[in-house]
């Protein structure tokens, strides 16, 4: 009978089982909504900056439509 030698790799290989790869997915979907939340908070501070800073609503649409058209 003859013996045959085998190598074993693992210094560069990640080993996970289905529960890992759960874990990696749950937290990427925790990371994507944590950045969609602070996009979206930005955002809407950003529109309240600029109502406030434009002095309302209408004052805000009106500055808007000038600058688009450029009049």
């Amino acid at each position: 009978m003859e013996r045959v030698k085998t190598r074993e790799r693992l210094a560069n290989s990640v080993v996970t089982d289905g529960i890992g790869n759960d874990i990696l997915k749950g937290s990427a979907v925790a990371t994507g909504a944590l950045v969609v939340g602070v996009v979206g908070a930005w955002a809407l501070s950003c529109m309240v900056a600029a109502v406030v800073e434009a002095g309302g609503p209408l004052a805000l649409f009106n500055a808007w439509i000038g600058a688009i058209s450029g009049v």
